[in-house]
């Protein structure tokens, strides 16, 4: 049975931090595809966030090993999306296969408001990266896990790697200061600039 994983996000723009994030979750889990889902609306209100298809274009330039592929499926869909209706929908393009969602810590820790977050939960296993080495932190999110979610390790994968430290909004920074930065590959700052993204 295949193991396909999805990771979803604004990825305003993608940097060297997700697929980092992305590499470490897929090793977790022993994932064989991990799908690259950009959400259709940025929720950047002013005009530092790039247009949903420049974004799909900068996941395309970032994620583009064997192990990704970037999906349009919520960029198509329009709109606000729920991640119960992408995992449906990705369900229904690998119906034998043993799917699985990743996130970061803090939104492993409110996934309890989630949408439909118990039928997500039964469509797929959830792989959550803590983002610090601080022991207390990882048990905090075991201790949701169990006592929140009501979930052995087995329904919660939780990845103790510690990523890659960075945020998009500190590189719009960086872009609308320098025009690029060291945390976007190489392929990344160069559509930028061809495209006039993020500028101030």
């Amino acid at each position: 049975m295949k193991k396909i994983a999805i990771y979803g996000g604004s990825f305003d723009p993608p940097h060297i931090g997700h697929k980092v994030l992305a590499e470490n979750l897929a090793r977790a889990c022993s994932a064989d595809k991990v799908i690259i889902v950009p959400t259709a609306m940025s929720p950047f209100k002013d005009k530092s966030g790039a247009a949903a298809a420049d974004r799909l274009e900068m996941c395309c330039l970032t994620f583009c090993d064997d192990l990704f592929t970037v999906s349009d499926i919520e960029i198509n869909r329009g709109g606000k999306s729920y991640t119960v209706d992408t995992v449906r929908a990705v369900k229904e393009l690998y119906p034998d296969s043993q799917l699985y969602l990743f996130m970061g810590d803090d939104m492993l820790l409110s996934f309890h408001r989630w949408y439909e977050y118990r039928t997500i939960m039964s469509m797929c296993t959830l792989v959550a990266a803590c983002r610090t080495e601080d022991l207390a932190e990882l048990e905090a999110m075991k201790d949701y896990s169990r006592q929140v979610l009501g979930c052995d390790e087995a329904g919660v994968i939780i990845c103790g790697n510690v990523p890659v430290e960075t945020s998009s909004t500190l590189i719009r920074s960086q872009l609308g200061e320098q025009g690029e930065s060291n945390m976007l590959l190489p392929q990344v700052n160069a559509y930028i600039k061809s495209r006039g993204l993020y500028r101030e």
